[in-house]
C-alpha cells in the first residue's frame, strides 16, 4: 500500500487498487459464466431489479436501444434471464434472471463472502464504523462522479484526442486512425 508524505496510507493509490480488484474479480466471474464484462454488470443490474424492463436498462445505463437489445439476447440464450411480457402492458418485457443463474452466483461468490465475513467478524465496533463511512463515502462519491461525467457526455461531445498522423506537430489535425 502506497503512503503518503505524513506516513499514512495514500487515499488515492487505496482507491485505485480496490477499484482494480474490484474489476478483475467481476472480470473472472463475468468469464466464468461465458460473459463479458458489461453482460455481466446488466445481468447484475436485471438481479437486482426483478421485472426490469430493456427500456429501463438504457436509462439506466446510459447504452444505446441496439446494444441492450443484444445482450439481453444474449443472456437469455446462455439461460442466465427470462424474458417475459409484462402483464400490465403487453408492448413491455419484464426481464429477471433465472434459478441457474442465482445457483451459479452462489457457488462464484461463496469463498469471496466467506473472507469477506471473516475480515469483518475480525474488527471491532469502531473499526466497522470507520470501514463503513469510508464505504459510504466512496460510494457516493462515485455516484456523483459517474453522474457528473455522464451529464458532462451527454452535454457535449466526448474528449478526443488527437495523434499526428505524420509525426510530431502534422498539419491536418485529423485524428490518426485508432489501431
Amino acid at each position: 500500500m502506497a503512503a503518503q508524505g505524513d506516513g499514512g496510507p495514500d487515499g488515492r493509490a487505496m482507491g485505485q487498487e480496490l477499484s482494480l480488484r474490484v474489476i478483475l474479480f467481476h472480470e473472472a466471474v463475468a468469464a466464468h459464466l461465458g460473459l463479458n464484462a458489461t453482460e455481466h454488470k446488466i445481468l447484475s443490474l436485471i438481479a437486482a431489479e426483478p421485472g426490469v424492463s430493456p427500456g429501463q436498462l438504457v436509462d439506466r445505463t446510459g447504452l444505446s436501444n441496439p446494444a441492450i437489445t443484444k445482450i439481453v439476447h444474449r443472456l437469455v440464450a446462455l439461460g442466465h434471464v427470462d424474458r417475459r411480457k409484462d402483464g400490465s402492458d403487453g408492448r413491455r418485457y419484464a426481464l429477471s434472471v433465472t434459478a441457474g443463474h442465482r445457483q451459479d452466483l452462489a457457488r462464484l461468490f461463496a469463498p469471496m463472502a466467506e473472507a469477506m465475513n471473516g475480515l469483518v467478524d475480525g474488527m471491532d465496533d469502531g473499526e466497522r464504523a470507520a470501514v463503513t463511512r469510508w464505504l459510504t463515502g466512496t460510494i457516493e462519491i462515485l455516484r456523483r462522479s459517474t453522474a457528473d461525467l455522464t451529464r458532462e457526455r451527454e452535454s457535449g461531445p466526448p474528449v478526443r484526442r488527437t495523434r499526428p498522423t505524420h509525426g510530431v506537430g502534422s498539419r491536418s489535425g485529423t485524428p490518426a486512425p485508432d489501431g
